[in-house]
């Protein structure tokens, strides 16, 4: 099975892809599978496009209006290299969590079978990048 794995790390395609543990905000609830010492890999280019291009701090995504928001927009650099890396998969090893997102929890590494270079700025192509909202926060416009 084709999947996809997004990084700013460009040495992947001789390191190989490794588990790792993946982080929580405070302010923010992650379910338990987002939070495994795996290997995260999407069917989706633009999500994984995403998650390489994204800052630190948290990032919501609206995949029904594709839009993207980043906590923390001042340290979203567009410029910035970023990776996208194809991997092969059997079906057996990758455990569906949700629509956009696989967990491989029983192999310690991938290796990737292509490697896609963009830069951060790439992920307009697919998504609108919004302003950041703190959650019941109302934008008022004065006409």
């Amino acid at each position: 099975m084709k999947l996809y794995h997004g990084s700013k790390r460009e040495d992947l395609d001789e390191i190989n892809i490794k588990k790792n543990q993946a982080q929580s905000c405070e302010d923010v609830v992650v379910p338990k599978d987002e939070t495994l010492e795996a290997i995260y890999l999407t069917p989706d280019y633009a999500y994984a496009l995403i998650m390489a291009a994204k800052p630190n701090g948290s990032t919501r995504i609206d995949t029904d209006n594709k839009t993207v928001a980043f906590e923390n927009p001042n340290l979203f650099d567009s410029q910035r290299k970023i990776y996208v890396y194809e991997v092969d998969v059997a079906e057996e090893e990758a455990r569906k969590i949700d629509g956009l997102q696989y967990v491989v929890e029983n192999i310690d590494e991938i290796k990737p079978v292509h490697k896609f270079i963009h830069k951060a700025g790439d992920i307009e192509k697919y998504y609108k990048i919004e302003k950041w909202k703190k959650e019941n926060e109302i934008e008022f416009k004065i006409k």
